[in-house]
């Protein structure tokens, strides 16, 4: 009941929103089975641009996944979650870049995926990004 609550005081925007992301998580989940992950974030940097001015928030936009992510028929992973959410924002004009960030704790390597806007992590309230270098800046030092 609560959840119907919540989603009845959603904008009509916002609802569109929520649906884009709840049939994009799947979608990404399933493409990701037959291309790599390269080939999906080229389809998201090329993600076509609105005209218009963008009309929501980037944290609004991430709220909209988060809650299709984690309340949807789907539980996706950082990476699914990661690409949807930066395919949205590019949509609706906001120049935004998915982040590959690794670590190693335990002897086991570890990665997580993000998006910021101008260098902002979104939708990263945690701040479970931060526990990860960004693999751009490890280059070649990468000790596996």
């Amino acid at each position: 009941m609560v959840d119907l609550r919540k989603l009845l005081q959603l904008s009509a925007r916002e609802t569109w929103l929520l649906a884009q992301a709840a049939v994009l998580l799947p979608t990404v989940r399933l493409a990701l089975r037959f291309i790599t992950v390269a080939q999906a974030q080229s389809v998201v940097e090329r993600a076509l641009r609105p005209q218009r001015p963008r009309q929501i928030s980037p944290q609004a936009i991430a709220r909209m996944v988060h809650i299709a992510a984690h309340r949807g028929l789907y539980r996706c992973k950082c990476l699914d979650q990661s690409l949807v959410l930066g395919w949205l924002l590019r949509r609706q004009g906001i120049d935004a870049r998915i982040v590959f960030g690794a670590r190693k704790e335990d002897n086991q390597m570890e990665a997580h995926a993000w998006v910021e806007v101008e260098g902002v992590a979104i939708g990263e309230d945690d701040g479970e990004h931060q526990r990860f270098l960004p693999i751009e800046q490890q280059g070649a030092s990468i000790n596996i």
